[in-house]
């Protein structure tokens, strides 16, 4: 009898210890890179809304009170769910590098929300309106367009980011492009890894 308890107990042992190396090993699953092709991001009146968990853009009517949206595109501005666009947890940090592969850990602080400050809301011949809105002023830095002369000069700065979404999950993206195959402007590009799992690494 006491051979058969001592079996039970070192059964049950070894299978609590699967069980507890299974869920490290699905908590560290990283994400795939992936490549997202040509946001429609033409208006200059309304945002279009992405998801990191759906992989596409989604409708949202009330973005300050929707958590299915993680981020979102106006021209050339970018604004995440959370600080003064959204209830999420969505903040932003600039790693400071332009290789993809030397960003293999999120930080643990460090992170800023959206502010609000000023974005333009109409590009005429009378020239350019703007208006106060929330956005990521951290991805703000993706690009730059000169209108001094024209035609704008863009000049992307190939930053690699690390974000949060909604949940407070963990993505590395990279905004590649503001064109589309087209050349016509306002269609953005961006690569990604999102870690779904809620892990660190990024590796």
């Amino acid at each position: 009898m006491k051979l058969l308890k001592s079996l039970f107990i070192a059964a049950f042992a070894v299978l609590a210890l699967t069980s507890c190396s299974d869920d490290d090993d699905k908590k560290q699953e990283t994400g795939t890179t992936k490549t997202y092709l040509y946001v429609d991001a033409t208006s200059y009146t309304d945002w279009t809304y992405f998801s990191f968990d759906k992989e596409n853009v989604v409708e949202v009517t009330k973005p300050e009170d929707d958590l299915s949206w993680d981020i979102a595109f106006h021209r050339g501005d970018i604004r995440l769910n959370g600080g003064e666009s959204g209830k999420g947890k969505g903040a932003a940090q600039n790693m400071n590098t332009t290789k993809w592969n030397e960003v293999t850990e999120a930080p643990t602080s460090g992170y800023v929300t959206d502010k609000v400050g000023k974005i333009t809301t109409a590009f005429t011949g009378d020239g350019i309106t703007e208006g106060d809105a929330s956005f990521s002023q951290t991805l703000a830095g993706w690009l730059t367009i000169d209108t001094s002369n024209p035609p704008p000069v863009y000049t992307y700065h190939d930053w690699i980011y690390v974000i949060k979404t909604a949940a407070g999950k963990y993505v590395k993206i990279q905004i590649t492009d503001y064109k589309n195959a087209k050349n016509a402007g306002a269609y953005i590009s961006f690569k990604y890894q999102y870690n779904a799992s809620g892990a660190t690494s990024f590796e």
